[in-house]
Parts: C-alpha cells; sequence; structure tokens
C-alpha cells in the first residue's frame, strides 16, 4: 500500500484578497487654492456617496473634482462615477466606459499633475480588468511626468503611488521580486515625505508579497507595523485591514486560534462602522479558518452569510469568491456533485463580469474535483484551460500552480513515460517559482519532484528533495507543509526499511497535524504509516520478515 502524504493539493478559489493586497489608487490633494471654483456639478454628491461606501480614498492630484476647466470637470466626473460603479457592480462593463472617459478627459488636461492624476485612475481600471500590459503603461506614465512635476512633494507623491500601484501590478502577476522592489521604493519615498497614512498602506503591501512567498515572519511585521500606524492616525478601516492581514498570516502558519481572534476583530470593526462589503470578506477568512479546522457545518454557515451579504450590496465579485468557498466546504466533505455545482455557477458569474483570473481559478477548482472522482481527462482539461488563461493575461504564479496540477495527473497515470512527464511539470513549475521568489511553491515542487524520485525508487534523490522542502516550510514558518515534508520523508524511510527514522518523522507530522488541527487525508495517511511501522516492528520481534516491501 502506498501512503503519500503532501502530493500537490492546488487549492484555488480562497477569497481573492487572501493576502490582502491594498490598492493605491488615488494621489495627493491639491495644495494650492483655486480661485473662484463653479458649484460642484451633480455627479459630486454620487461620487462622494460612492467613495466613501467602498471606503475608497479621496485625494487627488490637482484638485480635478473642482478643476476650473469645466469640459475637463466634467468628463472627470463622469470617468470617476462609472469607475466607482464599477467597483461597487464588480463590473468590467462599466470599467471599459470609465477608462474610455478618462481618455477624453486625459486630452483636455491642461497640467502635468492633472495627467498624473488621470492616468492613475486608468492605471486602476486596467488593473481591475487584468489589462497589466495597460495598467503598467499608465503608472510608468505617471513617473515620466513626475519628473516634470512641481512642487517637489507633489512630484514625490505621484511617483510614489505609481511605485506602489507598479508593485500591484507586478503583485498580480506573480512577479514577486519586482513587486518587492516597487514597494519598498514606495515605502522609502512615503517615508521621506512623511506621509504616515501612505507608508502604511505601502507596508501593507510588502507585507502582502512576503505573504505570497510564504515569509510570514516578514510578512507579519510589515502587517503590525502598518497596524501601528493606523491606529496612531486614527484610521480604523486601515487597522481592520491590518487585522485582516494578520489573521491570514497566523491561518498560513497554521496558528488557527490566532487567526480567527485576528478576523474576528476586522470583522468588528467593519460591522461597526457599517461597511459590508468587507464584514463579508471577514465572515469568508472566517470560514475558511473553520474550514481549516475540519469544521465544515461553521465554514458553510460563515460563507452563507457572506454569500448573503454580497448578494444585498451587489458585489458580485464577492458573490463568486462566496460561491466558490462553498464549493471547497462540499468538496472536503466529499460532496463532489454540489462541489462542481458551486464552482460553475461561480465560473459563471467570473465569466459575466470579466474577471480572467477568477475564471482561471475555478477552472483550476473544477480540475480538482474531476481528480478526485479519478476523471483524469476532464481534470486535464481544466487545468489545460486554466493554464492557458493564466498565460494570456501573464500570471506566472497561476501558471506555475497548474502546472503542478498537470505533474499531479502524470504521477497517477501508469502508462509508460507519466513520470517523464511529471517531473518535466513540476521542473517548469519550481523553476517559475524560484524566478518569482515564491518560496511556499518552490517547497511544493521540491515535495512533488520528491513523489517522482520516490516512485522511480530512486530515495536518496527522493530524500534531498524533501529535505530542501522542509528546509524552506520551516524557514517561512508554513506548519502544514513542514508537516508533509515530514510525512513524506517518513514514508522514504519507510522505503528504505529504515522503521525508527520513519516512525520518527511521522510522528513529527503527526503531532504538528494534531496541534493546527487539520483535517482531510492527511492525518489518516500518517495514521495508516505509523500503523504499519508498528506491524512491521512487531513482526521483526516475532523473528518475522522485517523489511518492508517496496511501495507503489
Amino acid at each position: 500500500m502506498e501512503f503519500v502524504v503532501g502530493a500537490i493539493i492546488l487549492v484555488v478559489g480562497l477569497l481573492a484578497s487572501a493576502i490582502g493586497i491594498y490598492q493605491f489608487v488615488w494621489p495627493l490633494l491639491k495644495r494650492h487654492v483655486l480661485k473662484r471654483p463653479d458649484p460642484p456639478l451633480a455627479t459630486k454628491e454620487d461620487i462622494e456617496r460612492l467613495e466613501k461606501k467602498l471606503a475608497l480614498p479621496v485625494e487627488f492630484l490637482d484638485g480635478l473634482p473642482e478643476a476650473v476647466n469645466k469640459k475637463l470637470r466634467a468628463a472627470y466626473q463622469e470617468a470617476r462615477l462609472l469607475q466607482l460603479e464599477g467597483y461597487e457592480a464588480q463590473s468590467a462593463e462599466r470599467h471599459q466606459e470609465a477608462i474610455n472617459r478618462f481618455a477624453r478627459a486625459l486630452r483636455l488636461a491642461e497640467t502635468d499633475s492633472q495627467r498624473a492624476a488621470l492616468h492613475l485612475l486608468r492605471g486602476n481600471s486596467y488593473l481591475f480588468l487584468s489589462q497589466y500590459k495597460d495598467a503598467q503603461a499608465d503608472y510608468e506614465d505617471v513617473l515620466k511626468l513626475a519628473a516634470r512635476m512641481s512642487p517637489y512633494e507633489d512630484a514625490a507623491q505621484a511617483r510614489a503611488t505609481a511605485l506602489g500601484n507598479l508593485g500591484n501590478v507586478y503583485a498580480e502577476r506573480g512577479e514577486l521580486d519586482e513587486a518587492e522592489e516597487h514597494h519598498k521604493q514606495a515605502l522609502d519615498m512615503r517615508r521621506e515625505i512623511g506621509n504616515r497614512v501612505g507608508e502604511a498602506g505601502d507596508l501593507g503591501n510588502l507585507g502582502a508579497v512576503y505573504g505570497r512567498r510564504g515569509a510570514l515572519g516578514q510578512a507579519k511585521e510589515c502587517f503590525e507595523q502598518a497596524l501601528d500606524i493606523h491606529r496612531e492616525v486614527g484610521d480604523r478601516l486601515g487597522e481592520a485591514a491590518d487585522l485582516g492581514n494578520l489573521g491570514l498570516v497566523y491561518r498560513d502558519r497554521g496558528d488557527l486560534d490566532e487567526a480567527e481572534e485576528y478576523h474576528k476583530q476586522a470583522r468588528e470593526i467593519h460591522s461597526g462602522v457599517g461597511n459590508r462589503l468587507n464584514e463579508a470578506q471577514d465572515l469568508g477568512n472566517l470560514g475558511l479558518v473553520y474550514q481549516d479546522r475540519g469544521d465544515l457545518d461553521k465554514a458553510e454557515e460563515h460563507h452563507k452569510q457572506a454569500l448573503d451579504i454580497d448578494g444585498h450590496i451587489g458585489n458580485r465579485l464577492g458573490e463568486a469568491q462566496d460561491l466558490g468557498n462553498l464549493g471547497l466546504v462540499y468538496q472536503d466533505r466529499g460532496d463532489l456533485d454540489k462541489a462542481q455545482e458551486y464552482y460553475e455557477k461561480a465560473l459563471e458569474l467570473h465569466d459575466e463580469i470579466g474577471n480572467h483570473l477568477g475564471k482561471a481559478q475555478q477552472l483550476t477548482n473544477l480540475g480538482n474535483v474531476y481528480l478526485e472522482r479519478g476523471d483524469l481527462n476532464e481534470a486535464e482539461e481544466h487545468y489545460q484551460q486554466s493554464l492557458e488563461i493564466c498565460r494570456e493575461i501573464g500570471y506566472r504564479l497561476g501558471e506555475a500552480d497548474n502546472l503542478g496540477s498537470l505533474g499531479s495527473i502524470c504521477l497517477r497515470r501508469s502508462a509508460p513515460g507519466n513520470l517523464d512527464r511529471a517531473e518535466e511539470s513540476f521542473t517548469q513549475a519550481l523553476k517559475i517559482h524560484r524566478e518569482l521568489g515564491n518560496r511556499a511553491g518552490e517547497a511544493r515542487d521540491l515535495g512533488n519532484l520528491g513523489l517522482v524520485y520516490r516512485q522511480r525508487g530512486n530515495l536518496e534523490k527522493a530524500e534531498d528533495h524533501h529535505l530542501e522542502g522542509l528546509k524552506i516550510h520551516r524557514e517561512g514558518g508554513g506548519r502544514l507543509g513542514e508537516a508533509n515534508a515530514l510525512g513524506n520523508l517518513g514514508l522514504v524511510y519507510l522505503q528504505r526499511g529504515e522503521l525508527g527514522k520513519a516512525k520518527e518523522h511521522l510522528q513529527q507530522a503527526q503531532a504538528i497535524l494534531q496541534a493546527i488541527g487539520a483535517g482531510g487525508e492527511g492525518p489518516e495517511n500518517v495514521q495508516k504509516a505509523l500503523e504499519l511501522i508498528e506491524k512491521l516492528e512487531r513482526r521483526q520481534r516475532e523473528g518475522g520478515e522485517g523489511e518492508p516491501r517496496s511501495e507503489g
């Protein structure tokens, strides 16, 4: 019998903001006084209402809301209102209309600071639509404009905002080294000009990069610094975001009690200020914590509450994420038909709102369902579709994860050549994760390559890969990954006949899985392996055959 602990399980479809990437979208307020401002247009109140409802920043370069040029002011307000409505309804169509209106406003702009503000705003709509090249072009235009702007503080603020947004583009693509570099530059500039709120936001973005990379200690440090600043300046919504991000760090570490407490604190703030959109996100994150504990009823309850709120406020992206999360609950229960139903609903919604990344995630989830059913051809087809979308939009992290999933299919096929194909897929995934600086993904790929080598009987190479993966998991603080690596090492030693070493590693894995309340097949497989060792040890004591048979 073969016990595989920690073969890649690609769980995609969690809350899209799972590590909480902030969106720096609006530059600073004009610092000089405009002469004879005209009365505000009728849409200004609508803009302010939506900004407040969506908890979005309201600072702008060069006073665009009160611009003296009536045509420019009207074009800006039309575009801005469409953009806000696009965020509210998660509507790709509204964002595309906003992009067209921002282009008209750009033609009417009279100063470099006005142009910079409009490029920043238009870039954000491109980013929403996953049109990363266009978003990057807009933000890079801001950097060029900032070089000609004055006073220095205004130029520095525009530059810092553009750098932060470029960091978000790279983070969305999964290019974490570039994202880190841009967020660090933005952070240095905010500190130089004394912008504490911007500094907190950049720290949050930097923490998000570290979180995606699996460097949970660094992520925690950044989020805690951001939290201190937000509390210092009295920014309750910023405080709630930091608490939620810290909850995600603790969840990734396997410390589910701490994660639950932080998400509850975040929810309390959002509920207190009437921010229903973020309250739904907190409920979803709590649902994921309960799911990790194996408390599927409580997880389902929280995801359904989130779905009710998102449906009531018209947050279609949130609805799609909630549906995907409910699918994960049903899949964990073994109800694959219901899981498939919810993933397909989520896929349909993502398709309607033009969220390409969401489509890729749900295609992967559907692939996971087919994989669990043993329908390898359908699983492969869905992973391949997801892979193509990720490559099309430049999402390299998703590309690597799907390559890992395709490798998992090859591991399960018995036809000649499949181990070679699995090795090729895992090696490609490893190369991308290393290029992106994604240590958690690198550790998974090393573990999967270890499984390939174990199946080939190359136990020395399998051991080397699992040990390397274990080191990374321990450095990053990922307790579940650490347990998986220990379990797989135990199986290598079991296959070698080193029962004492196998037992030691499997018991360490079991202790971690129990400590973090892990559910699923992992704990069961570890227990089965330990029972097998006990049986073999008993045979040895009784003078029977003591060497375990080769697995697989």
